[in-house]
């Protein structure tokens, strides 16, 4: 998993409830393209992002065949037909407070 420091630029959603995001890198230096897309899965639960929102992705990188996902229905792990960055979390930076802790 990556974390990395980034703004929405763009998003949009397919009729079957995934959610595909545009993150633009802010971190210079880091080792990734300047620009993130990755998907969220339909039964990811998670707050909403919203355009221009500035703060902390959280992502996965996974890759068909070799990377695997629980299925809960028939209890085993299914290789992912598809390579991909999965959207794991985002914590926006006005949501964090400098005078608290941060617990990651």
């Amino acid at each position: 998993m990556n974390t990395l420091h980034c703004q929405l630029i763009a998003k949009e959603s397919d009729m079957f409830g995934y959610i595909t995001y545009i993150f633009k890198n802010l971190e210079p230096t880091s080792f990734l393209n300047q620009y993130i897309m990755c998907t969220r899965f339909k039964n990811w639960q998670h707050g909403e992002v919203n355009l221009r929102d500035i703060g902390y992705l959280t992502f996965k990188e996974v890759v068909a065949g070799k990377d695997t996902w629980y299925d809960k229905e028939t209890g085993r792990e299914i290789p992912y037909n598809y390579s991909n960055l999965i959207f794991i979390k985002f914590i926006p930076e006005n949501n964090l407070d400098n005078s608290k802790e941060i617990i990651l």
